[in-house]
């Protein structure tokens, strides 16, 4: 017998009839359920839910399936693109319809109600009353039914069962009362009617939810604004040199593809012929264009401002730096803050309390009297109504959905709701220097020469770096292409790994490499720039001619430039910031004092950067490690929040929770800035929903009455709808952060 396969594959899909957290939690607990997830989490706010399943065992479709049979409906598209457009087209629909039954439910409630309240009197009133609520319920307010009863018939109600179960209760009440109002009357019970409060339950429901609805679509757009980044089609290339347009998803590594001016790229590649100016700003945040040259990189969703070139695909559809980034947000809205599971486990036994305090509060008054009857009812229904737990469920998905939106927007890519939640906690931020806090690729920073025939000899050492591959030579191969050297013919070369290059030019033998131990000892121009720079903790690469010193670089891996501020923010909010790095200990102070950083170590192994963060885990310190090579990968896995920069490589990218896009570390105190607000607006949702709901019941209830107050289903449903705008209201600030 042939084991299972254990391949786990996983997505994010958009689900669609949401209407509260418990909802989500029923959506979540039907798809957990199916045969064949491994498991699955339900976002709200972004209107998502993410699984990971057995493909062996189930697919999408199949657990779509089991959603619609729960009342609600996962969408399964072709592509991640497709999925997106769909959510949001059904989303336009669903807001159009509900518009439409909104504003025919305030048309027929608002005159009814203004009716009854200024007690005007006609014959046959009961039963107008009576059509119109049937039409607001029926028509306007028919998913409030159709999923309530679904939910409860699933032994998990929800929202809409509070909302249908308190209007149904409502208009059964008057009905009885409009069909035998002497069956009260008789025993000096007031016959009251409640068709107005029925309707006006569905009206301001349905108006909350629509300008919820609307409101949530704004945070999606940070998403789809990534997604129309990326061209449809794209210009091939034939073999015959003959241009054809075809569609993105068809290009395959390898394709040539031409780029005309204005148009975006479509794929991740090389440009192999033409030049261009390329807009790369939704990339690195800055809005100058980069000059693209044959053998330099492309990314897809980039513009060419300016030429023309031809680009050999490297990455294509989901591989491209883009569509990453798509993934990482959507997958990040679609996650839960670790003060979220609290929010679901209240949220799912809400509703279930909010019945049994609502039956509790009719007998309470009951047995006061059948004379309280009329009060017990509204009571019971007020106490549905106000307690629906719209806002408690969105408190927290909304805020982490807006600030992740607002950070993508930024260049702050964050991969899950955790890392924004306890980046704000972090008090200590472990920082690698080449790559990350430097730019990561050496420059000259120094030259000096002793001797006036210089230009010759620097025409060979621009032959011998071109051919070198040594960290150092790009550095010095680029400062003398800058100086206008043209590389010399050389007759002989030879590169000697740990010493040098040795080559031959011209009739004369050039030394290229580190300093010799005996030019330190000896006075002069040069050996002066190697005793400066080796004291400083900079690269030195020192030219001899015929065993003649006669050229000196001084080659540094400089700070990038926004790095002094940014660590003299991060200080400022209280983090102290240590640097780690692999290289000498000398090169590391400096580095460090250049960039305001007092606590160094170096000389570090990939493992050892992971024990410091442990140890300093072990003191109760909240850690963050930003990153950006392989060698960060272990250090990074093991910090609280995991930061890599956006230049770096894909397994740091892959492990960082956290991606500053671009590299820029300015960006580093924005994120927590970012995050601090985040938690604050999430603490200030939380509160006001829950103070909202321990005020809201007991007034509901009915605890004021005997002092002339009583909260009516009506006022009851309006305050309710107030309360979840409140609470997107709030997170919306974020937007602005």
């Amino acid at each position: 017998m042939s084991k299972m396969s254990k391949k786990i594959e996983h997505g994010v899909f958009p689900v669609t009839g949401m209407m509260c957290a418990v909802c989500a939690g029923t959506v979540e607990k039907t798809v957990s359920g199916c045969q064949g997830v491994d498991s699955a989490s339900v976002n709200f706010a972004a209107s998502s839910v993410a699984i990971d399943w057995n493909p062996s065992v189930t697919d999408p479709d199949k657990i779509a399936e089991a959603v619609r049979n729960a009342g609600y409906d996962m969408i399964v598209a072709g592509s991640e693109a497709d999925a997106v457009e769909e959510s949001a087209k059904r989303e336009e629909e669903e807001y159009r319809s509900m518009k439409g039954k909104t504003l025919v439910a305030w048309l027929l409630t608002v005159p009814m109600s203004v009716l009854c309240m200024s007690h005007i009197h006609f014959p046959g009133e009961a039963w107008i009353y009576m059509v119109v609520t049937l039409v607001v319920m029926l028509w306007c307010g028919s998913g409030f039914y159709r999923r309530g009863f679904k939910a409860l018939g699933a032994k998990a109600p929800n929202m809409d069962s509070l909302v249908a179960i308190s209007t149904i209760v409502s208009f059964l009440f008057s009905l009885f009362n409009t069909i035998f109002p002497e069956t009260l009357t008789s025993h000096d019970i007031s016959a009251d009617l409640y068709y107005e409060g029925a309707a006006m339950i569905i009206t301001f429901v349905l108006t909350g939810k629509l300008m919820e609805l609307r409101s949530r679509h704004s945070t999606g757009l940070a998403l789809r604004a990534l997604i129309g980044l990326q061209p449809s089609t794209a210009n091939l290339v034939n073999e015959d040199g003959s241009v054809r347009t075809v569609e993105v998803s068809s290009l395959s590594k390898g394709d040539v593809i031409r780029v005309r001016q204005g148009e975006r790229i479509p794929v991740d590649g090389i440009v192999s012929k033409g030049e261009a100016v390329i807009d790369e700003s939704m990339l690195t945040g800055e809005p100058i264009g980069v000059e693209k040259r044959p053998s330099d990189t492309v990314a897809a969703g980039t513009i060419a401002l300016d030429g023309r070139i031809d680009i050999i695909a490297d990455k294509v559809g989901s591989d491209t730096e883009l569509s990453r980034i798509i993934a990482a947000v959507k997958e990040a809205q679609g996650s839960k803050a670790p003060v979220q599971r609290i929010v679901d486990k209240v949220a799912g036994v809400f509703v279930p309390t909010v019945i049994v305090l609502s039956l509790i509060t009719f007998i309470v008054w009951l047995s006061l009297g059948t004379q309280y009857l009329p009060v017990a009812l509204v009571c019971a229904v007020s106490v549905l109504v106000i307690a629906c737990p719209c806002a408690l469920g969105l408190a927290t998905p909304m805020a982490i959905m807006v600030a992740i939106g607002n950070g993508a927007g930024k260049g702050i890519l964050i991969k899950d709701a955790e890392a924004l939640e306890l980046l704000a906690k972090v008090d200590t931020l472990l920082i690698d220097k080449t790559g990350t806090l430097t730019q990561g690729c050496p420059k000259v920073t120094g030259y000096t020469f002793d001797g006036a025939d210089i230009s010759k000899a620097e025409e060979v050492v621009a032959a011998a770096e071109q051919r070198s591959i040594h960290p150092l030579a790009k550095g010095i191969s680029d400062f003398l292409s800058g100086r206008g050297c043209r590389p010399a013919e050389l007759s002989a070369y030879e590169y000697v790994p740990g010493v040098g290059i040795h080559c031959e030019a011209a009739g004369h033998k050039y030394s290229i490499g580190a300093p010799s131990e005996s030019l330190l000892t000896i006075d002069g121009t040069i050996a002066d720039a190697v005793r400066n720079a080796l004291a400083a903790g900079a690269g030195i690469v020192v030219v001899e001619r015929d065993s003649i010193p006669i050229m000196a670089f001084r080659v540094e891996d400089v700070l990038r430039r926004d790095a002094v501020e940014a660590i003299r923010d991060l200080q400022k909010m209280g983090i102290e910031v240590e640097l780690l790095t692999g290289d000498r200990k000398a090169t590391a102070d400096y580095i460090a004092n250049l960039a305001g950083i007092k606590a160094v170590t170096a000389g570090m192994l990939p493992l050892d950067k992971q024990r410091r963060v442990e140890e300093l885990q072990k003191e109760g310190k909240k850690v963050a490690m930003a990153g950006d090579g392989i060698n960060d990968s272990a250090a990074l896995a093991t910090a609280d929040v995991s930061i890599a920069m956006g230049s770096g490589s894909d397994i740091a990218i892959e492990v960082a929770k956290l991606t500053i896009v671009g590299g820029k570390l300015s960006s580093l105190p924005k994120a927590v800035r970012l995050s601090k607000s985040t938690l604050r607006i999430i603490h200030e949702n939380l509160f006001w929903a829950f103070i909202y709901n321990v005020i809201g019941i007991p007034l509901a209830a009915g605890v004021l009455y005997s002092a002339g107050f009583l909260l009516t289903p009506m006022f009851a449903s309006a305050a309710m709808a107030l309360s979840s705008l409140c609470v997107v209201g709030n997170s919306l600030r974020l937007r602005k952060k």
